[in-house]
């Protein structure tokens, strides 16, 4: 080690020269992008990525500290699994001071590539903005969207199906920190386009309003919440509300972090907690947190026979017409739960219990394949949860079972067999009646129910410039499933090769195959066929000039089931500008797409403005361009506009229902105004 010290100067001197000739290229949208469109991808439930976004922007504005920050705040980086925490640690604690944020090439398992992501999230020195100096600060964000051309819901005769409301979109949020005090407040309002707004039959004036509350200390009483937040405890078996990771391009770094109690600050309408929560310290090793909530959600009633009862919960949290307001908070969720932690170095215990009530009763559609679901009024879970570090293995998992008696296993481990290879698996077993609402567990379906998988995830770093990722995910369904009406099985695959040959210029190349049975569509009778969807993506990211970022994308994809194969391709070019003279920065998108149908459908993260985001499915032919702009007034105020548009061949209308739209064109304006002081 003292060799590396002594050397440590001159590595240091070589990399300050780098940079100097340019800014690292890897910024806040690469971060982004990296964890949200992978998500996205197998997300089937419009999950709200407005939290994560905030965290990400949060610790660029904020960077974690390495020469002091403890394992949980190193935690927050998303980019890290344990064993490459521990390892920082270690060498901090044999090395002392870190001097660069380039010194953590020289710690086993940071490479390159690694380094440039977590760049911008970290730092060797606190550095605060200036609005952390003070003892309170505001913000306040005013947003408008609007679609120029009008849905059918506009316009139909049928007085059930038509719009309330017009075709703009209002969302303000207002937030009040104390960084001294540890107190958090915050309100959100969000009104959806064809929503009515302060017109019958919604009054009040937004449709969707949240407020929390939270505070936090070093004490006995750790934290409390009251009004809206999210719980995430374990490896997602029982609890954890909101995004949560699937498969990914991070292949070794699919261990939950621990999140615990978090105030709610999205404006999805029906997947949160709204009551009240407390953290406690009763011991040093030993944290206690406890919560209840009550709160009406959106869901589909039936009412014959007698008497009413839920057939579908409804996640949209959309209300344009007469007949999704009568879904409107149809259902009652009444909830208490809590968690106990014990935590000493480098092994953790939990044990989480959760129990809800549901008025009125819960009978999902008797057919073959839900015949295992969730019925009744009440549920409960409880989980046992545990991880613990030994010499370079991490090991983790959780054992839960619902009241129906079905039970769920996660069991894991990442291995850091050497300073550039590491391993992970994963086994889950989650049984056909095993019943979790609030579960987001590591699996290959939205549900934690009716599976059973291995997975293998490997991260190689061959060379400084070079890394290599790949992960294999063998599946099996034990019972029926929607669009498979036989119990089947499937596996996928996928590998990506990364190259960064400086802060200028990174390139990767990504494969991925999936197989699995889906029902084709007969006139008598639905048959699961083995179908095989095959990606291929070059992505390139380049920095030709101090003030310009330049991003190409290629990807292609393949469809076959039976005799039938379908393809599709996307291309796109991203420019981002960054005027130096005055505080204004600009990014566009072109993009060219040409599929065959939704199944070779591509999804691709497109940039938008602050606390926004977008990862739309492109499909069919045709192509699209978005421009975005933000532009800092004052100290105190910032405006962002976003306009976007999607041209489709030949197609004389885009989408369905009521939302369909005459024509080939989309065109959507996002403007937003931010107020800190």
């Amino acid at each position: 080690m003292k060799s590396i010290r002594i050397l440590l100067p001159v590595l240091i001197l070589i990399c300050f020269l780098k940079v100097a000739q340019t800014q690292n290229t890897a910024n806040e949208q690469d971060i982004i992008e990296n964890i949200i469109e992978n998500i996205a991808a197998q997300d089937e439930n419009n999950t709200d990525f407005t939290n994560l976004l905030e965290e990400i922007r949060s610790l660029i504005q904020n960077p974690i500290n390495v020469n002091t920050a403890h394992s949980r705040e190193l935690e927050k980086l998303y980019l890290l699994n344990k064993n490459q925490i521990e390892q920082l640690l270690k060498y901090r604690e044999e090395n002392g001071e870190i001097l660069s944020i380039y010194e953590l090439q020289l710690i086993p398992g940071f490479s390159t590539d690694l380094l440039r992501n977590i760049a911008p999230l970290i730092s060797t020195k606190t550095k605060l903005k200036s609005y952390q100096s003070k003892s309170l600060w505001q913000l306040l964000l005013l947003r408008s969207e609007y679609s120029f051309e009008k849905e059918e819901g506009y316009f139909t005769a049928n007085s059930n199906s038509r719009y309330l409301g017009n075709a703009w979109k209002y969302y303000s949020r207002y937030q009040l920190e104390t960084p001294k005090s540890g107190i958090q407040f915050g309100i959100t309002a969000e009104n959806d386009k064809g929503e009515a707004f302060f017109t019958h039959p919604n009054s009040t004036g937004f449709d969707f309003y949240s407020a929390h509350l939270q505070k936090k200390s070093n004490g006995f009483i750790q934290q409390i919440n009251l009004g809206d937040y999210q719980v995430k405890f374990g490896q997602g078996l029982i609890l954890w509300s909101g995004m949560a990771g699937k498969k990914s391009s991070f292949t070794t770094q699919n261990a939950k972090k621990y999140q615990g109690i978090r105030a709610y600050k999205s404006s999805d309408e029906n997947r949160f907690f709204r009551g009240a929560a407390i953290v406690l310290n009763p011991f040093k090793q030993i944290q206690l947190a406890t919560f209840a909530s009550y709160k009406k959600i959106d869901a589909s009633t039936e009412d014959v026979p007698n008497p009413t009862y839920i057939s579908s919960i409804v996640n949209t949290g959309l209300h344009r017409n007469r007949n999704e307001m009568k879904q409107k908070d149809a259902l009652e969720e009444n909830l208490y739960g809590g968690c106990v932690n014990w935590n000493i170095k480098n092994f953790e215990l939990g044990i989480s219990y959760i129990q809800y009530t549901y008025s009125p009763k819960i009978k999902i559609n008797e057919k073959a394949y839900s015949q295992y679901y969730f019925k009744g009024t009440h549920n409960h879970n409880l989980s046992f949860t545990y991880q613990c570090q030994i010499s370079n293995f991490h090991l983790f998992g959780e054992i839960a079972q619902s009241k129906s008696g079905g039970k769920a296993i996660l069991q894991a481990a990442n291995i850091h067999i050497h300073p550039k290879l590491n391993l992970e698996s994963i086994y889950r077993k989650f049984e056909k009646d095993y019943h979790a609402h609030f579960s987001n567990a590591f699996s290959e379906q939205s549900k934690n129910q009716n599976e059973e998988g291995l997975y293998f995830g490997i991260t190689f770093h061959p060379f400084p410039k070079w890394t290599i990722k790949a992960y294999y995910d063998q599946f099996e369904f034990p019972w029926l499933r929607y669009k498979g009406s036989a119990p089947g099985t499937g596996h996928e695959y996928f590998s990506q090769i990364e190259y960064t040959k400086n802060e200028n210029l990174s390139l990767y190349f990504r494969y991925k195959q999936e197989n699995k049975a889906e029902n084709t569509v007969s006139e008598f009778i639905s048959t699961p066929l083995e179908f095989e969807k095959t990606q291929y993506r070059l992505h390139l990211s380049a920095k030709p000039g101090s003030q310009w970022e330049i991003r190409n994308r290629v990807e292609f994809s393949h469809y076959k089931q039976s005799e039938k194969s379908e393809n599709g391709f996307l291309i796109y070019q991203d420019i981002i500008y960054r005027m130096q003279q005055i505080p204004l920065q600009f990014s566009l998108r072109y993009a060219i797409f040409d599929t065959d149908s939704y199944k070779t459908r591509i999804y691709a993260y497109e940039s938008d403005i602050l606390y926004a985001y977008s990862v739309p499915a492109y499909y069919k032919k045709g192509s699209r361009f978005y421009f975005n702009m933000s532009y800092k007034i004052s100290k105190k105020l910032s405006l962002y506009a976003r306009y976007a548009q999607s041209k489709y061949a030949h197609t004389e209308g885009i989408g369905t229902g009521t939302s369909r739209i005459k024509g080939n064109v989309k065109s959507d304006l996002k403007v937003q105004l931010k107020f800190r002081f």
